[in-house]
């Protein structure tokens, strides 16, 4: 789950991509964060402390030079190897556990 940024609109530059991230049946070994919509994904830092039933939080920098809308994302790896699944939005809120995407426009 992204926390930071929300929707919105960002100025050019550096900012830190942050979130949390939680298992359930096991603890979380990685975190990803796509910065275009999932086309593609790089490693985001786990902060301390990693407890493996607690949600951890991460965060991932992000240098954006070009303006434009982009789409953020984070997706999580646990410690069965299990990934996060990129599935459509279940609107009865019961037993999702997919990639919810976050829009900021960079101005």
């Amino acid at each position: 789950m992204i926390t930071t940024p929300r929707d919105g609109e960002l100025a050019k530059g550096k900012h830190a991509v942050r979130g949390l991230a939680w298992g359930g049946e096991g603890g979380i070994a990685r975190v990803e964060v796509s910065t275009d919509g999932g086309a593609s994904w790089r490693d985001a830092v786990i902060e301390e402390p990693r407890e493996k039933w607690l949600w951890v939080r991460f965060y991932a920098p992000w240098q954006v030079d070009q303006p434009g809308r982009y789409r953020i994302m984070a997706r999580a790896t646990d410690e069965h190897a299990r990934v996060q699944p990129q599935i459509p939005w279940n609107f009865q809120r019961k037993h999702f556990d997919g990639i919810v995407g976050v829009d900021v426009e960079v101005k």
